[in-house]
């Protein structure tokens, strides 16, 4: 075999034979003995077989054992081979598949081997090079190849390393080419090192599809590396290959490509891509050294002295003398020299490769300076850069755009000598930029990017086909579509120019530079040299400016049917250009896509102004459901240095399209719609259908950020919930486009940082927010373009609905001097309203934003963007996302004890309970009446609630709506309502106050018993001027810092929780601090206590006292006495008005404000004033009509800003009746400016029921409000200004008309569930059987069996032992110690003595603490569940809590079937010696049981007591008790607001027969028809349609006197005169009696008053009445039955005052009962008479009950006032108000009643079979006036 294999060797390489030998192993070889390789199944193989990689034994022995061979089977790397190759385009790459081939030899297709792809038609060669082997004779060599190719061969060559020449041992067969994978087998023997050379090679003409590879290489035991002294001298690397320090040899193209490839980086050292000249001159040297005009590297003291008259600057690196740089040195006096630096040649660079340097060029005479391009293969240099004539004293910075330069290049600087030269011309620090190759990656991201054929480099697939070799290998641009690429080195291509007239003129073909210096680019982008070609628009003469020219490209068909999914990004249609717009009178470039035949389309992208000198890249990606084409616009500026040029554009994934795009229609399009395709269905109306066949979702679903379809089908078209704009993605956020778009509109557009250009880093990003890098993509609003004020869109489809927790966020970028402003909206339909702001410079970063979103249905969010007043400001967003915005899914269990059931099903946690923030979705957490144990929580929706301001501050924390006034400070709304109409509270932070200043607020005060106290708050510190908001606890007076928030803490509401505690009672105070600047406004919302947060007990007078008066009586001014419940009810019952008058009662403002009172938490007030015939107030009062008469106006204030409020209201009212009406008189004038509403408040709502606005006259208007049937309700009159520091709307005679309640009306009561007291009068319901007497009569205390009867009700007057079993009550197992039983207490008097009944022998419920530890508890719970019920089931029951300071707490819970507590109600503190009362809500979605727990305080003297316990009959019926429905008769008019029916047709009639008067509301204000023409008759008479004159007294009398009956057109129809009074249409008043006939005219324009005063007109009387004629005219005197003026109108019988039929017969009794109620009432009071006028006496209130009332605003001011001493005998009641109003419990946080023990000697004044006293006989206890 050896002999014959050296015929293949070169006659020249015979020597070698001598010292070297290679014997080849066939594999047909069948027999071998002393070689062979005994398997352990005793079978042989050959040594070639043993550790080849193949188990060639069966059993895998001959791969055992194989640590003495060199193995290499490529799955992790090269192992010890080196390679080299002829071209940086190719070499040996390892990899799990190449063209042809997708597996390695052993048909893995995950394994790895090594591949060799030819270079597009270059002859390539590459090598593996083994290490250096020892002498040897028994080397061996084995390996697997493939062979892919006829035109590509592999050789395996010997190189001995003493000669250094190489020979080819062996070469693979070309005649048996077969595409498989084979082996070989070769032996070495030599007498010298060596190394072994594999070689792989094509052909030039090889295609593209041909690969070499090998695969599992091993040399065996018999080739040993050199190691230690026997290390050979490394042999030099053949030419032109270039050697590294450590032998390893580079092929040429790799030195001075930017990247170091040797392991020290000598292969770069001679080209570095960063010089500063301080080392050496970095390989840039002059061309013509010693032509006395030379560039010389030196310092500043070497620049020749005679150039000191431009001194020398410091170098640009060190910015010292010290520093190099080249620069220019002339040392001739040659008339025409040329000194050229030249620099390095480097063998290629990447397409985003950039030169930058730093130039000084100074002189009179100094010259320019030009740069230019030399590539190797060319014989020409291109002009790149210029710069000429002096450029002052300073370095300035130069950036070249080099780009992809495939062949060897150099760049050089030249500077002309014409015999002048005087200055200094120099170049330091220059740096070349992203010149670097792409580095080889094994893999690439699967989908967007592509893996370059033999760089193995990475490119994002949006880079392909674009006419830029990206790989560097051209990988990327093969296989392009030639009809889809232009870079205008043929023309235009596919492209065009417009013809259609739409443009001025054409683009320009041009190569090199444009004409004109100073505008447009050098070169070409393509090429990059002056031989390169692309298109520009010449802005010279003859084009005008804005003229146009365009460019049109190929039609292209659709990128997506309509209704279908847009395309992933990396297959969407992109079309990709470069442009450069370079010049100071550069106007604009833009891209439109049109789908007709003319026009422009919409615009896509456009550019503003001078971009630099530079090419610039641009993706757009395009969606179209229509054919179209790409139109290019350049628009001339106005002057000729403004040329734009565009080059190498190119589409990917487009299709072209064959036909025609339809004409422009110019008609206007029909209304009528395609109806969108879809497929068939079965889902019914208000169903969405989804792609899965029978599938249907709710409308609803569609679009709410979850999928509910199993294919999304129904978040298809929707927004993402996160966006990053990745690629210019727009996950589903659509572009507003303006109706007529112009071609400079400010639109939002994606972008990246990379785009921009010299400057506008300033005002734009340069990196986006997601990626940190410039190739990241942001979303931006441009303000090169647009307008100062324009404004852009950016708007999601349409959201179905939210979640509780959805909050937008996202990331925005405000910065330059003129940045405009960026909003957040929320859109439902077509009424949006401000969500979020920011506007002005925020700084050169990324900030934060968010919004709340919360439950929403069907809105859009809104990005609006405003540009500033010039282009220095862009906005910019990315990263937006929908947090938590799904809507929960019902759970598939029960609620934990940790969360709370809602109504609908869902669970919450229990810590999200009423935080004003909808969790459940229904508001059941939110409920008012679940919220119930919460204490202290505000909204500051109308006032401050509990908080206080504090008196020791600056000034005051404000409450507003809205955005604060201070510019880019401050929220845009609320927390609470997210809306406009939201309040807050707020500190400003701008003038008068100054930095330092701060505002504190006060919270109510807490008990130190409070146990797992938080407190929650929202707040908003926005603004470059922040101060500090610090929170506080105040114990004792010394404030303890709680936390500390200062600066900017960003635009969006942020929440806190805070835990509390502290061992004395205890305040939260809010202090905030003004900053140093305006903008410092700082914000908080929605506080929130925990249930644990324990309000302190109020400090009480001396609880021994035993006064009646001073306990319930309050004094008149007259010397009378009334209690707290008659105060502020309508009814005077002091006889002077005293219990009334501060009230916010009817008044005229003359001696005051009659209980008006202004809000403390308003910006300002109304103002008790005077009229001013120069101010903006009123020129005089309604009352007086003069100056001196006084009104309430809204005071214009300096500092008045629009929008603030000013509130005014009354106390709080107990009741009003059916007919109560509210009038007063305003003025609004232009001159005297507001806004007045009128609201009305009660426990649960907030309603207004009047307002006016704007201009209404120069005069006083009266106005009349219903208030109708209402109790425990406050009256608001709210003021708001319409402009800063206006004001002047006024306010005079308020009037309450008819609002006291009657007790005679029958079934008037405001509710349909209060219970009618014997006496007329109503009670609430839930006061009923309560052991309290609230009517006056005691009647509601009557007959109360089935109350007490009620499951959990207990007077605990029974057996010790059975009191649980009778109760239904049943102590718990999970508490410390247990309620007991007794009669007394055991440690008296700090307990109750007797227990709460009457008699005091019945016994109570209680907890001893003497012996427990401080903290247990003791619960009883109701044995059997309550019904599910929200607001309707109250508890009532009595309590005793009186001991030492230490006391403990006593609690109400409801707890439903997942064990989950809910507080209704708590107390602590001590409450004085005596019975309290409690009447507490239950409330709870779920079946409840109700818990009574006490815990124990500090001592052994904190003993709590429980007695008398009731439930109202709501709680077991699980809904209002209430009576069946009451209707009336078909010919009957029930009365709105009374039970009570009326003729039908006395509705309408004029006259009020109605109790509540509803049958004359809502009638027409005038008769119908018109007044004929009035001439022809006399003064005094009225003329017909026939001519017929009548006197005019006919007129509006009720009676058609004229045939037609038109003597009745126009007149009032509701206005009812008393007889003898006439109707006059000229006076909203009724002329009386006395005035008519006495000669003088009052009724105009018929003198109907002074009409037939003499005669009686004929048929005058009518129903057969006879006339008179009196004094004062004609009279009628009328017939039984008939009355009115002319005795016209039929009497009506008396009233009805019966009831409408019941549908209930049970309501039969309860009026038999009223009416015997009646009966006995009107008895008693006959005897009292009797009684009294026997014996002279005053009747007097039972006093034997304390009762008193807490936590009630209405009386915090009365009681304040009221005088506690009292004279003997002062503490009567006045007799008119014996038969006042029950008493209106304050049902929470809880009403208390005081029973004072002390006075059970005093009787009953009704009989109650509850208490033991029987009555007196007279019902009444008559004390004499002398005692």
């Amino acid at each position: 075999m050896i002999t014959s294999r050296m015929a293949m060797f070169p006659p020249g390489s015979l020597w070698l034979l001598l010292a070297f030998s290679v014997l080849f192993i066939s594999e047909s070889v069948g027999a071998w003995s002393a070689e062979e390789f005994t398997c352990s199944q005793e079978l042989c193989q050959h040594d070639g077989h043993v550790c080849d990689f193949t188990d060639d034994s069966v059993n895998g022995s001959d791969e055992q054992n194989c640590t003495k061979y060199q193995r290499c089977d490529f799955e992790n790397e090269f192992c010890d081979l080196i390679q080299i190759s002829n071209s940086v385009l190719s070499g040996w790459i390892r990899t799990v598949n190449s063209p042809g081939l997708k597996h390695d030899h052993k048909g893995n297709t995950s394994g790895h081997f090594l591949s060799l792809v030819p270079s597009g038609g270059n002859r390539t060669t590459a090598d593996l090079i083994s290490p250096i082997f020892l002498p040897s004779q028994t080397c061996q060599l084995s390996f697997y190849y493939y062979v892919g190719t006829k035109h590509g061969h592999l050789q395996v060559f010997v190189q001995n390393n003493v000669q250094h020449e190489m020979t080819e041992v062996w070469k693979n067969s070309t005649l048996s080419f077969e595409e498989t994978w084979s082996r070989t087998v070769m032996m070495f023997s030599s007498n010298h090192s060596f190394q072994v050379h594999i070689r792989g090679e094509f052909s030039a003409d090889t295609e593209a599809s041909g690969v070499l590879a090998v695969d599992d290489l091993s040399f065996g035991p018999g080739c040993v590396n050199t190691t230690g002294n026997d290390v050979l001298s490394v042999p030099a690397c053949p030419p032109p290959w270039f050697a590294c320090d450590t032998g390893e040899c580079l092929e040429e193209r790799k030195v001075c490509d930017f990247t170091p490839h040797c392991p020290h980086g000598e292969d770069e050292a001679s080209c570095p891509s960063e010089c500063d000249f301080e080392n050496g001159s970095c390989g840039w040297s002059d061309l013509t050294p010693g032509d006395g005009f030379d560039w010389v590297r030196g310092s500043p003291a070497e620049v020749p002295t005679h150039y000191f008259g431009n001194p020398a600057p410091p170098d640009h690196s060190t910015n010292s003398s010290e520093g190099h740089f080249m620069f220019v040195w002339k040392n001739s006096s040659s008339l025409y020299t040329k000194a050229v630096l030249r620099g390095p040649t480097f063998a290629q660079s990447a397409s985003g490769c950039t030169m930058t340097f730093w130039h000084y060029n100074i002189g009179i005479s100094v010259g320019g300076i030009d740069m230019y391009l030399r590539v190797n293969e060319l014989a020409s240099t291109t002009l790149i850069w210029r710069t000429l004539f002096d450029q002052g004293t300073q370095w300035k910075q130069a950036t070249v755009q080099l780009g992809r330069i495939a062949q060897p290049f150099s760049v050089a600087l030249a500077k002309i000598n014409i015999g002048m030269f005087d200055g200094i011309s120099a170049i330091d620090d220059v740096t070349f930029r992203n010149c670097s190759i792409p580095p080889p990656m094994a893999e690439c991201p699967s989908g967007t990017h592509f893996h370059c054929t033999r760089t193995r480099a990475c490119v994002e697939n949006v880079k392909l086909c674009d006419l830029v070799d990206d790989c560097e290998d051209g990988s990327d641009e093969e296989g392009c579509l030639p009809e889809m690429q232009c870079n205008f080195e043929d023309g235009l291509c596919n492209w065009r120019q417009e013809d259609g007239g739409a443009d001025a003129f054409d683009w320009t073909h041009i190569s090199g530079s444009t004409p004109t210096y100073n505008t447009g680019p050098w070169r070409d982008h393509t090429l990059g040299t002056l031989l390169g070609h692309y298109l520009y628009i010449e802005s010279s003469t003859p084009q005008q400016f804005k003229d146009t020219a365009v460019l049109v490209s190929r039609l292209f068909q659709p990128t997506h049917q309509r209704g279908m999914e847009t395309p992933a990004s990396s297959q969407r249609c992109v079309f990709r250009f470069h442009y450069h717009m370079f010049g100071p009178h550069v106007f604009c470039l833009a891209v439109y896509l049109r789908a007709t035949a003319t026009g422009k389309g919409y615009m896509l992208w456009v550019r503003y102004g001078d971009q630099g000198d530079m090419w610039h890249r641009k993706n757009i990606y395009i969606n179209s459901v229509k054919p179209f084409q790409i139109l290019i616009e350049g628009t001339v500026g106005d002057d000729f240095t403004g040329d734009i040029a565009i080059d190498d554009l190119s589409f990917l994934n487009c299709e072209p399209y064959d036909g025609e795009l339809p004409k422009q229609n110019t008609t206007t399009p029909s209304l009528t719609t395609q109806a969108p395709s879809v497929q068939p269905h079965t889902c019914t109306d208000g169903m969405f259908a989804c792609q899965a066949h029978g599938e249907c979702v709710a409308h609803d679903k569609v679009c709410n950020f979850r999928q509910d379809c199993s294919d999304g089908l129904d978040e298809l078209n929707c927004v993402k919930e996160q966006c990053d704009f990745e690629g210019g993605e727009m996950c589903g956020w659509e572009y507003v486009q303006p109706s007529s778009a112009a071609t400079h509109a400010f639109l939002w557009s994606p972008d990246q940082g990379e785009s921009i250009h010299d400057g506008e880093e300033f005002h734009r990003p340069v990196t986006d927010h997601t990626l940190g890098s410039p190739q990241g993509w942001y979303l931006c609003a441009d303000s090169s373009n647009g307008g100062y004020g324009h404004s852009t869109d950016l708007q999601t489809p349409i959201i179905s609905s939210t979640g509780p927790l959805c909050t937008l966020v996202f990331w925005y970028y405000m910065s330059g001097f003129t940045v405009g402003s960026l909003q957040v909206l929320l859109k439902h339909r077509n009424a949006s309203h401000e969500v979020w702001s920011q506007s002005g410079n925020q700084g050169n970063k990324w900030r934060r934003g968010e919004v709340f979103l919360g439950l929403l249905n069907n809105f859009q969010v809104v990005f609006r963007a405003k540009r500033g007043i010039s282009y220095m400001g862009d906005l910019v967003i990315d990263d937006v996302g929908f947090l938590h915005c799904s809507p929960p899914l019902l759970p598939g269990r029960p609620c934990t004890s940790e969360q709370y059931a809602c109504m609908n099903g869902h669970c919450i946690p229990e810590d999200n309970l009423c935080d004003f923030i909808n969790h459940c979705g229904d508001n059941s957490d939110e409920d008012h009446y679940i919220c119930k144990g919460f204490s202290g929580h505000c909204n500051f929706e109308f006032d401050m609630c509990s908080w206080r301001q504090s008196k020791e501050d600056d000034f005051d924390w404000l409450i507003k709506a809205g955005s604060t006034p201070t510019v880019s400070t401050g929220p845009s709304n609320d927390h609470t309502l997210r809306d406009p109409s939201g309040h807050y509270l707020y500190l400003e932070g701008s003038f008068p106050q100054a930095a330092g200043d701060s505002a504190r607020i006060s919270g109510p005060v807490l008990s130190r018993r409070s146990s797992q106290c938080k407190m929650r708050f929202y707040f908003h510190m926005s603004g470059d001027g922040i101060g500090t908001l610090s929170v506080l606890r105040s114990s004792h007076g010394v404030l303890h810092p709680l936390l500390n928030l200062t600066g900017d803490q960003g635009n969006y509401w942020q929440m806190r929780e805070i835990p509390l505690s502290d061992v004395a009672d205890f305040q939260v105070v809010f202090e905030g601090q003004v900053g140093r600047s305006p903008k410092g406004d700082i914000c908080l919302d929605d506080i929130t206590f925990s249930p644990g947060c324990l309000l302190a007990p109020a400090p009480s007078a001396d609880s021994h006292s035993t006064s009646p008066a001073s306990a319930e009586f309050l004094p008149c001014d007259n010397g009378h006495h009334f209690t707290p419940r008659q105060a502020c009810d309508f009814v005077d019952d002091c006889g002077d008005g005293t219990d009334e008058k501060h009230c916010g009662t009817s008044c005229s403002f003359e001696n005051g404000r009659c209980g008006w009172e202004n809000s403390l938490a308003d910006n300002f007030d109304w103002t008790l004033g005077v009229g001013s015939v120069k101010g903006s107030r009123p020129p005089s009062d309604h009352t007086l009509a003069n100056e001196t008469g006084h009104f309430v106006y809204l005071e214009a204030t300096p500092v008045g800003l629009k929008g603030d409020k000013a509130q005014m209201r009354s106390s709080v009212w107990k009741e009003s009746s059916a007919t109560c009406k509210l009038s007063f008189w305003y003025y609004i004038s232009h001159v005297s400016l507001g806004t007045i509403r009128v609201l009305i408040k009660t426990e649960n709502n907030l309603t207004e029921v009047w307002n006016r606005s704007g201009h209404q006259g120069n005069y006083w208007n009266r106005a009349e409000v219903p208030l109708r049937q209402l109790r425990n309700f406050e009256v608001i009159f709210v003021g708001i200004r319409l402009r800063d520091v206006s004001g002047g709307a006024a306010l005079d005679d308020l009037e309450y008309i008819d609002c006291a309640p009657n007790l005679s009306d029958p079934g008037s009561c405001p509710a349909d569930t209060d219970f009618i007291c014997h006496s007329g009068q109503c009670v609430e319901s839930h006061l009923v059987c309560d052991n309290k007497a609230d009517c006056a009569d005691g009647s509601d205390e009557l007959d109360c069996e089935h109350i007490f009867g009620l499951p959990g009700s207990c007077a605990f007057n029974g057996d010790d032992e059975q009191w649980e079993e009778t109760c239904q009550l049943a102590q718990n197992s999970d508490d410390d110690f247990d309620w007991r039983m007794s009669r007394r207490s055991a440690l008296p008097p700090l307990g109750p003595y007797v227990d709460h009944s009457p008699g005091g022998d019945g016994k109570f419920l209680y907890i001893d603490s003497a012996p427990q530890r401080d903290g247990d508890v003791a619960k009883v719970t109701t044995k059997s569940p309550f019904p599910a019920s929200v607001g309707l089931c109250h508890l009532r029951f009595w309590f005793y809590m009186q001991g030492s300071d230490r006391m403990g707490t006593l609690k109400i819970f409801t707890v439903g079937p997942n064990g989950t507590k809910l507080q209704m109600w708590a107390t602590t503190g001590n409450h004085g010696y005596q019975w309290m009362y409690a009447n507490v809500i239950l409330s709870n979605p779920a079946p409840f049981r109700v818990i009574f727990q006490g815990e124990v305080g500090g001592d052994m003297w904190t003993n709590i007591a429980l007695d008398d316990i009731s439930f109202t009959p709501e709680c077991v019926a699980g809904g209002p008790v209430t009576p069946q429905p009451l209707t009336c008769s078909a010919d009957q008019y029930q009365c709105a607001y009374a039970h009570q029916c009326i003729p039908r047709s006395w509705r309408c009639d004029g006259e009020p027969d109605c109790v509540d008067k509803s049958d004359e509301e809502s009638c027409s204000s005038l008769l119908p028809g018109t007044v004929p023409p009035q001439d022809g008759c006399s003064v005094g008479q009225y003329r017909c349609l026939n001519a017929l004159c009548l006197p005019s007294i006919l007129r509006c009398d009720g009676v058609a006197d004229c045939p037609d009956g038109e003597d009745e057109n126009g007149c009032a129809a509701l206005q009812q005169c008393d007889l003898g009074e006439l109707v006059c249409e000229g006076s909203p008043a009724c002329i009386p009696l006395q005035r008519r006939c006495d000669r003088s005219t009052d009724c105009l324009p018929f003198h109907s008053d002074e009409s037939s005063c003499h005669e009686c007109p004929p048929l005058y009387c009518l129903n057969s009445g006879s006339c008179i004629v009196g004094r004062h005219g004609p009279a009628c005197t009328c017939h039984p039955g008939w009355t009115g003026n002319r005795c016209h109108v039929k009497e009506k019988p008396f009233p009805s005052t019966a009831a409408p039929e019941a549908e209930d017969p049970y309501l039969d009794a309860v009026y038999v009962g009223i009416a015997i109620g009646l009966l006995l009432l009107v008895a008693g009071v006959a005897v009292c008479v009797l009684a009294s006028c026997a014996k002279r006496c005053y009747p007097s209130k039972p006093s034997t009950m304390n009762y008193g009332m807490m936590d009630d605003p209405a009386f915090d001011r009365r009681t304040e006032a009221a005088t506690h001493e009292r004279a003997a005998g002062a503490g009567y009641l006045n007799p008119i108000s014996s038969d006042g109003w029950g008493l209106p419990i304050s049902v929470y946080p809880w009403g208390r009643e005081a029973e004072n023990t002390a006075q059970k000697e005093h009787k009953l004044s009704f009989p109650n079979p509850l208490y033991s006293y029987p009555p007196d006989a007279g019902g009444a206890d008559c004390t004499s006036s002398e005692a």
